[in-house]
């Protein structure tokens, strides 16, 4: 097919993927949605960075990497790891090395394929990029493993997230509790329990050197009878990690536990903090009883009940682009964060004085499939990927916008 063909049909199929859920998106006047990158270009998106060229890269759960042309709306394959996707796992979190594309590489969370079959293997790897711009591509040999663990295949919750930090020049990844233990005082009473022991890294945020190094003031590099990579503990689900520049916060999206009082969490990551899952949620109550407070813990930065269902899977705060422009000042420093249960986007304005968030409200409700990452885009729009088949590809997998029209 000829090129201006082929651009015409990726265009009438982008325009299809939202035409069915256009009547029910909701936005504040003045907003749209732009896909930026549909079904025909990208599937099971999970998450996305973007490069100094204005780039997204964006990570497929089967295993393909894709840097997308967002002016162009273009993609192509950068490359493809062979990993696990059974269950809960594959490929997930993306980030680029802060010099890139002068240092070329990309780091990479994925599952393994080389495993027991009572067990999964999750690594984190930087990869070596050769080319640039749309002749990018991973080279063959150019993958270093920084950090493997073994888990349960039975359990859930893999986490996956990573954060290449501009400022420390250090790499952030999530780690899932991986449970699979049903009965719920025998899971928060046990001593052992994987989320709390500093000798486990699931249920953790771990913190390491671009080569996988130990960083000599993590909170726990000390302790002999810790990881020494790990850097806060006490986590469910961690989903995504989010970095904001002007106010140094270290944002986490957390999915919490699954009875309707259970709360989904925005966390602020501090050395060494204990996030209490499994013995607390939310403000400390204590998971098994539901009533008594517990002290000790980290309480959330943000959170809300789960109800009828929540999965909070994204969290960051606007910053408009430097050149000018962007959403309107009202949202300056507001507080966004993504729900793929719920299909939606809410903001809150952050108390300058406290720096905590105040009440929440819709921004984004009513997309055909509900979002699995939140980004902001050097444009100035706030990125959302929509994954729609849970573990396996759909019609409603996109990477998509949300523009400021005036």
């Amino acid at each position: 097919m000829p090129p201006r063909h082929r651009l015409l049909a990726v265009a009438v199929a982008t325009l299809a993927l939202f035409s069915t859920a256009r009547a029910e998106v909701h936005l504040p006047p003045g907003f749209d949605v732009e896909v930026v990158a549909g079904p025909e270009l990208v599937s099971e998106p999970m998450d996305l960075t973007f490069a100094s060229d204005g780039a997204a890269w964006v990570t497929g759960r089967a295993g393909d990497l894709w840097r997308i042309d967002t002016v162009a709306r273009t993609a192509h394959r950068v490359g493809r790891v062979d990993t696990d996707v059974s269950g809960d796992r594959g490929l997930h979190g993306v980030a680029l090395h802060p010099d890139f594309p002068r240092t070329p590489h990309v780091f990479l969370s994925y599952h393994d394929t080389h495993h027991a079959p009572s067990q999964y293997r999750a690594r984190i790897v930087r990869w070596t990029v050769v080319g640039e711009g749309a002749k990018a591509a991973l080279e063959p040999a150019g993958e270093k493993t920084l950090l493997e663990w073994v888990g349960d295949q039975a359990g859930q919750h893999v986490g996956g997230g990573l954060l290449a930090h501009p400022g420390e020049r250090l790499l952030y990844a999530t780690t899932g509790e991986n449970n699979q233990n049903a009965k719920l005082k025998q899971y928060c009473d046990d001593p052992g329990n994987k989320a709390q022991s500093l000798g486990d890294l699931r249920g953790k945020v771990v913190r390491m050197g671009f080569d996988g190094s130990v960083p000599t003031n993590n909170p726990f590099a000390g302790n002999p009878a810790a990881q020494p990579l790990v850097y806060t503990r006490g986590h469910r689900q961690p989903w995504a990690l989010d970095y904001d520049a002007p106010t140094g916060l270290i944002l986490l999206a957390e999915n919490g536990g699954d009875l309707a009082d259970d709360h989904d969490e925005v966390n602020r990551i501090v050395p060494g903090a204990n996030y209490g899952w499994p013995k607390v949620f939310g403000d400390g109550w204590s998971t098994f009883s539901r009533t008594n407070r517990v002290d000790g813990f980290t309480s959330p930065w943000f959170g809300y009940k789960r109800n009828a269902g929540a999965s909070c899977t994204g969290a960051l705060i606007y910053r408009a682009p430097a050149a000018g422009g962007g959403y309107p000042s009202r949202y300056h420093g507001a507080f966004f964060y993504a729900d793929f249960s719920r299909k939606s986007v809410r903001s809150a304005p952050v108390d300058p004085a406290t720096g905590k968030p105040g009440e929440s409200e819709p921004f984004l409700q009513g997309v055909a499939a509900g979002p699995v990452a939140l980004r902001l885009g050097p444009d100035g729009a706030i990125y959302f990927i929509t994954h729609g088949g849970s573990t396996k590809a759909s019609t409603n997998d996109a990477v998509a916008r949300v523009v400021w029209k005036h």
